[in-house]
């Protein structure tokens, strides 16, 4: 089966936000914000992975800027190190891209993006291959592109409109061979267009924003499936998956801004165009509360949740009964910062996430769809 991709990194979790346009460019020609982590803790399941042990990680991140007159150009990259201790799940990941921009008018600005994106996964234990040697086939190197459009068309109101074509290519497992199993230890090489449409109005105290997602995956090598079955496709069709999510957004801030609240409601519509194997609709809801304590303790505390329900020509392979297969996943994360001096803060993280199935477990490669996944992190934050 595809691969489910587990929530993304705290640090994401509790950072999304939809995207407002930029306000026109200060007087400086060069900007620079920076931020380095160095954090350890542990953790107990990855996904669908049952290890545990001590975590340890390393992150810088910055977005340098070069600004002329009505021009500029970002710099965005991000390298981290994730160590794992006591379990062999460590990863080297990073991103780097170039977006230029152009103010077109005052209320309209013009960018462009290229970039690359990556994780190096070496010697990851293979979910499908009980018993033989540890694999890299989890690494995986991508190229993006696109175009965004930013404006604001009245007081109060921010449009944004971006288009992204990203190519992915993993690494292949010495072990794949497509003449004999197709569908076994198949690498995810894929093309990928994202389309994201946002509108935002925003008030002193409270904020309503309105977005649109849609993406379409193709993949490369991996065939698509039969529906009710999951058999490989019999006429050699590839893989191909449709998603499109509506999701309003309502932002409140309270106490002078001490206190900022994030209510979000999105409705995920995934299509599988060969015959609706992997077709589903799903709930997605979002809270977000931020609260400045005092001037040096913050905290944050998200909950995110995906609860999907696949169409009539889903899986059979069910749990009892049931006719349509569903699937729940459930995400707690909370951090809190205090802030040393001299732009250091310690900080402290933890993350909670939860899924049920009604998918039948696999008793070929011993893996339950249930899980319970837990981390924690602290440690020291450096920001410019």
């Amino acid at each position: 089966m595809i691969d489910i991709v587990a929530p993304a990194a705290l640090a994401a979790l509790l950072a999304a936000a939809p995207a407002r346009a930029p306000e026109p460019p200060k007087d400086k020609r060069f900007v620079l914000h920076l931020e380095a982590s160095a954090l350890g803790g542990a953790f107990d399941g990855q996904g669908v992975r049952t290890d545990s042990g001590g975590l340890a990680v390393l992150e810088v991140r910055a977005s340098p800027e070069i600004r002329g007159s009505g021009w500029g150009i970002g710099l965005p990259f991000r390298v981290a190190r994730r160590q794992t201790i006591g379990a062999d799940l460590s990863e080297t990941s990073g991103a780097f891209d170039a977006e230029p921009w152009f103010q077109v008018s005052k209320r309209v600005r013009l960018g462009l993006t290229g970039g690359v994106v990556g994780a190096s996964r070496l010697n990851w234990p293979d979910l499908y291959q009980t018993g033989r040697p540890p694999t890299d086939r989890y690494s995986y190197l991508a190229w993006r592109g696109g175009a965004e459009l930013y404006a604001r068309p009245a007081a109060h109101q921010h449009l944004r409109a971006r288009y992204r074509f990203v190519s992915y290519d993993y690494v292949q497992d010495a072990a794949f061979d497509e003449t004999i199993d197709p569908m076994h230890l198949t690498p995810r090489d894929r093309t990928r267009h994202e389309v994201d449409l946002s509108w935002r109005y925003h008030q002193e105290a409270w904020a309503l924003a309105l977005r649109l997602d849609a993406s379409r995956d193709r993949y490369a090598t991996l065939l698509a499936r039969e529906a009710g079955s999951g058999a490989a496709s019999l006429t050699g069709e590839k893989q191909e998956l449709v998603d499109v999510e509506p999701s309003a957004e309502l932002e409140l801030s309270r106490m002078g801004g001490k206190l900022g609240l994030s209510f979000q409601y999105g409705l995920e519509i995934q299509n599988d165009p060969y015959q609706g194997y992997y077709s589903y609709t799903g709930h997605h809801p979002r809270l977000l509360a931020k609260l400045a304590f005092s001037d040096r303790l913050t905290g944050r505390v998200r909950y995110e949740g995906w609860y999907r329900t696949f169409g009539p020509d889903g899986s059979t392979r069910l749990d009892g009964t049931a006719t349509r297969r569903k699937d729940s996943r459930t995400a707690v994360a909370a951090e809190a910062a205090y802030a040393l001096g001299g732009r250091f803060s310690a900080v402290a993280e933890a993350e909670f996430v939860k899924r049920s199935t009604n998918y039948t477990d696999s008793t070929t490669f011993g893996i339950d769809w249930d899980y319970t996944n837990l981390s924690f992190l602290a440690g020291v934050r450096y920001e410019l």
